[in-house]
């Protein structure tokens, strides 16, 4: 018996299309640690037959693949799982941890400062508060495998948490984890704006990178499931040493 139909196998009575299910079922495998960096996956016409699918089935989940950086082809020799170098952070996970564990990397966090600052008209606005309100703002570097990849500032209504700026903070604090345990509030969505900009001095020094490096600044807010905004934050992030993937995927409904 091939035990390789164990590990690359789909549904196929799943909706999605083939390719899609193959891509996945790549990537799952990869992120699980069952495809290693530097490791050749089967040739074409191999899984074509472990899929049950076309040859030009595989080979579009696997370009898919290769232009999201999983995977990179060697002329003449075939197609490996690529050595992490790039950090890709998606949308399907919200938390900064939850995006790097999800790729297979190592998530790491270095506190800068923590601080209470006014509520600027823009943040005001976007948390429903009034212009001047006291707000908890933590900045943080954001590292996956060590590699710097977001400069991150968030901020927070005090007033209606507290706790955020009396607590003595570490680099392995979960924003997200103390704002579910201790006030049972759990961001479900996030409005996101990224804009290129260049770093200053400042930012590319957390960054281990040039001043004047392209960057992408990233504007978010999160909400609860009800709607209501909690989270103001922005943060930079290094253009040579990251990228920002999205899968969006159309749902039907009967409604």
């Amino acid at each position: 018996m091939d035990t390789r139909k164990e590990l690359f196998k789909i549904d196929s009575s799943s909706k999605l299309p083939l390719y899609d299910l193959i891509e996945r079922n790549l990537r799952d495998l990869i992120i699980n640690g069952q495809l290693q960096p530097g490791q050749m996956v089967p040739s074409e016409w191999d899984l074509s037959a472990l899929y049950g699918v076309s040859r030009l089935t595989v080979r579009k989940a696997l370009e898919e693949l290769v232009r999201q950086n999983w995977l990179e082809r060697k002329h003449g020799v075939g197609t490996f799982v690529r050595q992490p170098t790039i950090a890709s952070i998606s949308a399907s996970k919200l938390s900064f941890t939850e995006q790097i564990k999800a790729i297979g990397r190592k998530p790491e966090s270095r506190l800068v400062e923590y601080k209470v600052i006014p509520a600027t008209l823009k943040i005001a606005r976007a948390l429903r508060l009034q212009e001047g309100d006291p707000l908890f703002a933590i900045t943080r570097v954001r590292l996956a495998d060590e590699l710097p990849i977001l400069l991150e500032t968030a901020c927070l209504s005090q007033q209606q948490f507290p706790s955020l700026a009396t607590r003595q903070w570490s680099d392995h604090d979960s924003l997200y984890k103390i704002l579910n345990e201790e006030y049972q509030v759990t961001v479900t969505g996030l409005d996101h704006t990224i804009k290129p900009v260049l770093l200053t001095e400042t930012e590319a020094r957390y960054l281990q990178a040039k001043a004047g490096t392209p960057a992408l600044l990233s504007e978010i807010v999160a909400f609860t499931r009800e709607g209501t905004p909690v989270e103001y934050a922005w943060s930079f992030s290094n253009g040579d040493q990251s990228e920002f993937y999205f899968h969006f995927q159309r749902i039907e409904t009967d409604s």
